[in-house]
């Protein structure tokens, strides 16, 4: 591998402004990456095709990490680099997968189709953070994906004998929009409850079984190149059944039991036959609640409970080992 100051990574995220600059997982990762010595540059989804250079994008170079007393030189501060400049691009943002994240991505490859995306677009098109791939179905809960109304009769077959599930709006990060209902119990209420729920049919969700072990907490892993990082566990916020960490909810240090590893093997196996290099999937009772694979966060408060560990090195090194 090319020795550590001839690498160059960039990080694509949201809108400055709306960054959370003290505790933003892709930030972390900069700091860490200039204090190894990468060549790091920053860019944002508002910013990074406007150029003027055909093929080229639109860039900010980090010599020291970005905070808010200092943020990027918006003024004068940016070059333009081939995408393929660059041994890896990571576009980390929320929601974490959506339609403007895959044409954003697709937008740099078809500048240059030579770049190395950290989470390539292959492995997003079919997919979202609520829905994980077919291939981890045994390790998943009850769900079904509603798109349109002819979704209902195999959503019924599957929650005919639920009491309550949990609606997940498709596009939405953060537990946005996150319910849990009582289920009718004739098809035609249920068909009406779906309808409501997706405006008609114009806003896809997801309905999975409801897993009442989140009152035990939910289990984030974080996973770099297959390989499992760390473990964290996250509460529900008081009197709700939902984790909302920018509520208050309570986060700690966790020691994966030994079938929960043999769940992550199989889990980071995915991964990498996926090409996803960062990922954090969350488990509730050993089930898959959310398939992180664009927006993998929480990096900041895992390095804490973890009594300071420095998993952004970790992280970084395995993404150098890949280049290997």
């Amino acid at each position: 591998m090319a020795s550590m100051k001839s690498i160059r990574m960039l990080w694509i995220t949201d809108p400055w402004p709306t960054l959370s600059l003290f505790n933003d997982t892709t930030l972390r990762l900069i700091q860490e990456a200039t204090t190894m010595g990468i060549q790091t540059f920053w860019s944002a989804s508002d910013l990074v095709l406007n150029t003027q250079s055909k093929g080229k994008l639109n860039v900010f170079p980090c010599q020291t990490p970005l905070t808010s007393s200092n943020p990027p030189n918006f003024s004068t501060g940016s070059i333009e680099m081939e995408p393929s400049a660059f041994h890896l691009i990571h576009y980390r943002v929320d929601p974490p997968v959506d339609f403007n994240y895959i044409s954003l991505v697709d937008a740099i490859l078809e500048r240059d189709n030579q770049a190395r995306i950290v989470s390539p677009p292959n492995a997003l098109k079919h997919q979202s953070e609520k829905l994980p791939p077919p291939e981890l179905s045994q390790y998943s809960p009850r769900l079904q994906a509603i798109y349109t109304e002819k979704e209902v009769g195999s959503a019924y077959a599957k929650f005919k004998d639920d009491a309550i599930a949990v609606i997940k709006p498709l596009n939405e990060a953060q537990s946005k929009g996150v319910k849990k209902l009582t289920l009718p119990a004739s098809g035609e209420a249920f068909e009406s409850l779906l309808r409501s729920e997706t405006a008609n049919f114009t806003m896809p969700i997801v309905i999975e079984e409801y897993l009442p072990q989140v009152d035990q907490g939910e289990v984030r892993i974080w996973f770099a190149c297959g390989e499992v990082v760390a473990a964290l566990k996250k509460f529900p916020k008081t009197g709700d059944f939902r984790v909302l960490i920018d509520e208050g909810s309570r986060v700690e240090a966790y020691s994966l039991s030994e079938s929960e590893a043999e769940v992550a093997q199989a889990v980071g196996a995915v991964l990498q036959k996926q090409g996803v290099l960062l990922a954090a999937i969350d488990f509730i009772g050993g089930k898959i609640s959310d398939y992180n694979i664009t927006s993998p966060g929480l990096l900041v408060q895992l390095e804490e409970v973890h009594g300071g560990k420095n998993f952004a090195r970790t992280i970084l090194e395995r993404l150098l080992r890949h280049l290997e």
